[in-house]
């Protein structure tokens, strides 16, 4: 299936008007859409959307190489040879006499074996800098897990969390000459958030994804409780609102069943992102 999908992708580039014309700049959020595409069915575990979303990218993947043949002599070839040896260079446990004792030997010689490759580019060279922030994130810190530089335990990241908020709030009380440095503390919160996401083994840029559609959804029906009487959400007062919210929020949560349920200290809509 692999040679007929290839010939397939030739073809319409020969023969397809659309297909012709497009090039590396055309094809990039192209396939930039599929991957966020499978990752959606990935992060569903949707079978059917994987299976229809892996071809869809497996398709762009070949159709990018066709392209980038076309425009810069980069041959699918060459590329294919060149992902084989790297594989078998990065796995001298299964190709060599390199012996390991699980898998965070297997990420430590990966570690070592790229260095030596790469001198110039340090350890989070390759990080992609156009990465959505939060995979990013994610990323660097899984990087610097493979050479040891990391927490020990969730429960001390979770203090580096309440360190960041605390030094948030500091610069936030000093009012409007500090705020400036809102920005890169907020950043620092954002990083500890990330890196506690990591040590719970929790994906944060899908989490956050979790959390917008469960938001997405409750606004939805608050939208739905107004308009039913006939009334549009810039007429409706900020205590009606939260009224209506912590409805939908409890109907949601007796509808999933029995659930432990956090006390909150905090004042009047801490609660309209929970």
């Amino acid at each position: 299936m692999f040679s007929e999908l290839l010939e397939v992708v030739r073809l319409l580039r020969r023969r397809c008007p659309w297909d012709r014309k497009q090039t590396l700049a055309s094809t990039r959020p192209m396939l930039l859409n599929e991957t966020f595409e499978l990752d959606e069915a990935l992060r569903r575990q949707d079978k059917d959307a994987i299976t229809e979303e892996l071809g869809d990218y497996l398709f762009m993947g070949l159709f990018l190489a066709e392209v980038a043949g076309a425009e810069l002599g980069i041959s699918l070839e060459d590329s294919l040879k060149g992902i084989v040896a790297k594989l078998k260079q990065r796995h001298p446990h299964i190709y060599g006499s390199t012996r390991v004792r699980g898998a965070a030997d297997v990420l430590a010689n990966w570690e070592k074996i790229k260095r030596k490759q790469k001198r110039s580019g340090g350890l989070l060279s390759g990080v992609p800098v156009a990465m959505p922030a939060l995979r990013q994130a994610q990323l660097v810190q899984e990087r610097c897990r493979r050479v040891g530089f990391d927490w020990d335990r969730p429960e001390h990241v979770l203090d580096k969390v309440e360190e960041e908020i605390h030094e948030l709030r500091q610069v936030l009380a000093r009012g409007r000459k500090s705020r400036a440095r809102v920005p890169e503390e907020l950043g620092d919160l954002l990083f500890a958030l990330v890196n506690l996401a990591r040590h719970l083994g929790v994906d944060a840029e899908g989490t956050l994804k979790d959390a917008n559609a469960k938001f997405r959804g409750r606004f939805r029906l608050i939208e739905e409780h107004f308009a039913s009487r006939g009334r549009e959400l810039g007429e409706v007062s900020l205590d009606e609102m939260e009224a209506a919210w912590q409805q939908v929020k409890h109907a949601r949560s007796r509808a999933r069943g029995p659930k432990d349920k956090a006390t909150s200290k905090s004042g009047k809509g801490r609660s309209r992102t929970a």
